[in-house]
């Protein structure tokens, strides 16, 4: 049925109007429905513009505690003690208890920065670029700037790493020296 000016108007209206009947191109309804539509789309392009501005931002965040993160490893590494047990540990002297947990919370740490950006380039926040294979590799392969024993730790800590990090990690730094061609 189609509704009309004139079955909306209130009786007094209606003789003002006579009998002249008015038609709508679109009922009310239709007009509601449009309107609706519209509101969904436009709120649509509002989340989607919402979503990749988070996207932006998260990315960034990644990048800054990246960087904040390796910034702490360089500063637990440069203390007396941890230079000290790292490089007795390097010339293979014996350690103190002490020196050898030091030595091995520092490879934790440095792992555990690893597994994390490893974390952050699976869920897209970080490019493979961004990740410092050849570092690791220098580093597991004991020619890293500081004698830390990753292998170990690695080794000791591969089954309760992220089964996704270690499988990139084994072909992409176990399975490769430093001194190994690229290809």
């Amino acid at each position: 049925m189609r509704m009309t000016w004139r079955s909306l108007l209130p009786v007094s209206s209606i003789v003002l109007l006579g009998e002249r009947n008015i038609q709508m191109g679109l009922d009310i309804g239709q007009i509601a429905t449009i309107g609706a539509n519209v509101g969904v789309i436009a709120g649509l392009i509002f989340l989607a513009m919402e979503i990749r501005q988070n996207n932006k931002f998260l990315a960034a965040q990644a990048r800054y505690s990246l960087r904040q993160y390796r910034s702490d490893i360089a500063d637990s590494l440069m203390l007396p003690h941890v230079l000290e047990a790292t490089h007795k540990w390097a010339r293979g002297e014996p350690l103190t208890a002490e020196e050898q947990s030091t030595g091995l919370m520092v490879a934790i740490k440095i792992v555990e920065l690893w597994e994390w950006q490893h974390g952050e380039y699976a869920a897209g926040m970080l490019q493979k670029d961004e990740l410092p294979i050849g570092a690791w590799r220098l580093w597991f392969h004991n020619q890293g700037p500081f004698p830390v024993p990753i292998r170990d730790i690695y080794r000791m800590r591969k089954g309760v790493l992220n089964a996704g990090f270690v499988q990139f990690f084994d072909e992409n730094v176990v399975a490769i020296t430093p001194d190994d061609p690229p290809g």
